[in-house]
Protein backbone atom coordinates (compact mmCIF):
# COMPACT_ATOMS: atom_id res chain seq x y z
CA UNK A 1 0.00 0.00 0.00
CA UNK A 2 2.81 2.45 0.84
CA UNK A 3 4.42 1.79 -2.53
CA UNK A 4 1.37 3.16 -4.34
CA UNK A 5 1.29 6.20 -2.09
CA UNK A 6 4.90 7.02 -2.98
CA UNK A 7 4.23 6.49 -6.69
CA UNK A 8 1.37 8.97 -6.48
CA UNK A 9 3.56 11.47 -4.65
CA UNK A 10 6.31 11.03 -7.26
CA UNK A 11 3.84 11.69 -10.07
CA UNK A 12 2.50 14.73 -8.29
CA UNK A 13 6.03 16.06 -7.74
CA UNK A 14 7.02 15.45 -11.37
CA UNK A 15 3.85 17.15 -12.61
CA UNK A 16 4.54 20.21 -10.46
CA UNK A 17 8.13 20.37 -11.71
CA UNK A 18 6.91 20.16 -15.32
CA UNK A 19 4.44 22.99 -14.70
CA UNK A 20 7.14 25.07 -13.05
CA UNK A 21 9.48 24.60 -16.05
CA UNK A 22 6.67 25.65 -18.40
CA UNK A 23 5.95 28.78 -16.36
CA UNK A 24 9.64 29.71 -16.28
CA UNK A 25 9.82 29.39 -20.08
CA UNK A 26 6.79 31.67 -20.42
CA UNK A 27 8.10 34.25 -17.95
CA UNK A 28 11.50 34.50 -19.66
CA UNK A 29 9.70 35.40 -22.90
CA UNK A 30 7.70 38.28 -21.38
CA UNK A 31 8.53 41.79 -22.58
CA UNK A 32 11.10 43.54 -20.40
CA UNK A 33 8.86 46.58 -19.89
CA UNK A 34 6.08 44.39 -18.50
CA UNK A 35 8.48 42.74 -16.06
CA UNK A 36 9.82 46.15 -15.01
CA UNK A 37 6.33 47.43 -14.21
CA UNK A 38 5.53 44.25 -12.30
CA UNK A 39 8.68 44.77 -10.22
CA UNK A 40 7.70 48.39 -9.57
CA UNK A 41 4.28 47.21 -8.38
CA UNK A 42 5.88 44.72 -5.96
CA UNK A 43 8.22 47.39 -4.60
CA UNK A 44 5.38 49.91 -4.24
CA UNK A 45 3.33 47.31 -2.37
CA UNK A 46 6.29 46.53 -0.08
CA UNK A 47 6.73 50.19 0.88
CA UNK A 48 3.14 51.14 1.71
CA UNK A 49 0.81 50.49 4.62
CA UNK A 50 2.56 49.28 7.74
CA UNK A 51 5.93 49.48 5.93
CA UNK A 52 5.52 53.08 4.73
CA UNK A 53 8.69 54.17 6.55
CA UNK A 54 10.81 51.64 4.61
CA UNK A 55 13.76 53.22 2.81
CA UNK A 56 13.48 51.84 -0.73
CA UNK A 57 17.23 51.37 -1.47
CA UNK A 58 17.51 49.27 1.69
CA UNK A 59 14.65 46.97 0.66
CA UNK A 60 15.83 43.54 -0.47
CA UNK A 61 14.07 41.55 -3.16
CA UNK A 62 13.25 38.75 -0.74
CA UNK A 63 11.66 41.18 1.75
CA UNK A 64 9.55 42.69 -1.03
CA UNK A 65 8.36 39.26 -2.14
CA UNK A 66 7.55 38.25 1.45
CA UNK A 67 5.47 41.39 1.87
CA UNK A 68 3.64 40.74 -1.41
CA UNK A 69 1.95 37.72 0.17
Amino acid sequence: MNKFKYLWLDRKYLASKKLERLLIKIVWRLPRRLVMWAAIRVIANATTGEYENQIVPELTAMEALDRWN
